[in-house]
């Protein structure tokens, strides 16, 4: 024990941050803002030896034999079995949200929404026992600490106005600095929420520079994971930033953290972020990224396996089968690369089916007939035609009324391709005549963006220009 716990009564010499506090009134677990435990406030202890060796091994993360100090009618003993039951998503019982109820409504309150209960309230209800439960806290931090969770709640809702409110307010009264930090990176990431483009330069900078406060704050207590969450979210403001070096440098940053901590999952995160943003900087005038990206992306792949992540590995494949499709190569290099290119879209056609992701399905159809109009002619068979039949799979799915703007999108790119097609006679030649310009007019009524609809009359025209050929 003497290894893995030190007592001390002296503040400045903790260096841990799974705490115990002992006063003369007994056992205080201190809040934790950095979610190492489950988001379960324990009430203050009697100072005895067995609540004090349960709750020990309980914040080493030894649940079984915190439980073997303490017998079931304990108090503690109910407090602890919900925690460990939050933890590990055991389901919630009703004897343990009536308990809760009775002893907390903040507790009551975080079980019913982190918790695996069998009747899950509806989201106004949960909402409005939220506000009760901030209402209701003994003090500023236990107000602040329940309103970062309420935060979650409404950003997975979506009520992105409500939250930055409510994070407003909350950083306002809050005391110590791990409740103003709580709320600073709540405050940037809501305001990421809103962005829009084009980005307002300023508010580019304030986002930035709180992550950076936040980063740093995390580094100085040890909390690298935190650190490298972040990390990933002001590489992404950099880049919106149009700061690429300062991008690059954060991102392989937070993918050394997550190396040396060895998480994979978070480093597949960091390693599919820095691919995505190095293929977004190759496709706007940086070409010298493309190859760059394709390697990151393929080393995302060695965590992000078909068996085990198979909707991730599709998407990865969907971004490998784009840049395939686009990295400039030479004459000679164009097969391999197209070869690459159709191996990926199988990959993604493989998981995103018609029947289970028929949006997904549609979109990486269109995208593969795309890539096909710009493959050299193939010995088995035709691209043309088979570019056809997948835009014709495509438009199957992007309906008129349920996907108006995909489905222009399709046409407009199918009329490119009808205009890369022969015909062996005049009758073929008038029906094609007539599907285009049925597809160019349709094209005008499903949207009212100028550009694509400037585009569908430079079809129209282009077939008045042959039609007294045909």
């Amino acid at each position: 024990m003497d290894e893995l716990v030190s007592v001390t009564t002296n503040d400045n010499t903790i260096q841990d941050l799974k705490i115990l506090m002992i006063d003369q009134n007994g056992i205080i677990s201190p809040l934790d803002w950095y979610d190492l435990e489950p988001p379960y406030i324990f009430p203050k202890m009697s100072f005895t030896r067995e609540n004090l060796l349960a709750m020990v091994f309980y914040k080493l993360g030894n649940h079984q034999k915190a439980f073997e100090f303490i017998s079931e009618e304990a108090i503690l003993y109910k407090h602890l079995l919900i925690a460990t039951h939050l933890q590990f998503g055991y389901g919630i019982s009703e004897e343990m949200l009536s308990f809760c109820r009775e002893t907390s409504s903040m507790n009551w309150v975080m079980v019913n929404y982190y918790g695996v209960v069998e009747n899950p309230m509806d989201h106004t209800l949960l909402k409005n026992h939220f506000f009760d439960a901030i209402k209701t806290t003994e003090n500023d931090e236990l107000q602040v600490f329940t309103a970062k969770h309420f935060l979650n709640f409404l950003l997975d809702i979506g009520e992105v106005d409500l939250a930055q409110q409510i994070a407003q307010e909350h950083y306002e009264i809050a005391i110590s600095d791990d409740a103003k930090t709580a709320m600073k990176i709540h405050l940037a990431n809501i305001q990421m929420m809103q962005l829009q483009v084009p980005y307002d330069v300023q508010e580019l900078e304030t986002i930035h520079d709180a992550q950076l406060e936040c980063i740093n704050y995390f580094e100085n207590k040890g909390l690298y994971v935190q650190a490298g969450l972040l990390l990933i979210e002001a590489a992404e403001v950099a880049n919106f930033k149009e700061d690429f070096i300062t991008s690059k440098e954060l991102i392989n940053k937070a993918i050394q953290i997550f190396r040396q901590e060895d998480i994979p999952e978070f480093l597949g995160e960091a390693g599919l972020k820095k691919a995505i943003l190095l293929y977004t900087w190759s496709k706007n005038g940086n070409p010298q990224y493309y190859k760059a990206a394709i390697n990151a992306f393929q080393d995302v792949l060695k965590i992000f396996k078909r068996d085990t992540h198979p909707q991730k590995f599709a998407d990865i494949h969907h971004n490998l089968a784009l840049i395939y499709s686009e990295i400039p190569v030479s004459p000679e290099e164009k097969p391999m690369w197209t070869a690459f290119c159709a191996s990926s879209f199988k990959e993604v056609l493989a998981f995103y089916t018609k029947e289970a992701y028929p949006y997904e399905y549609a979109m990486a159809s269109h995208n593969y007939a795309t890539a096909l109009m710009y493959f050299p002619p193939a010995k088995i068979h035709d691209n043309y035609k088979k570019a056809w039949g997948l835009f014709e799979e495509a438009l199957n799915v992007r309906t008129a009324e349920s996907y108006p703007f995909e489905r222009a999108l399709t046409l407009l790119n199918q009329l490119e391709l009808s205009w890369l097609t022969h015909n062996e006679n005049n009758d073929e030649e008038k029906k094609k005549y007539e599907t285009m310009k049925s597809k160019a007019e349709e094209v005008k009524t499903l949207i009212e963006d100028e550009n694509l609809i400037m585009q569908a009359k430079k079809h129209l025209d282009e077939l008045e220009k042959v039609k007294s050929l045909i």
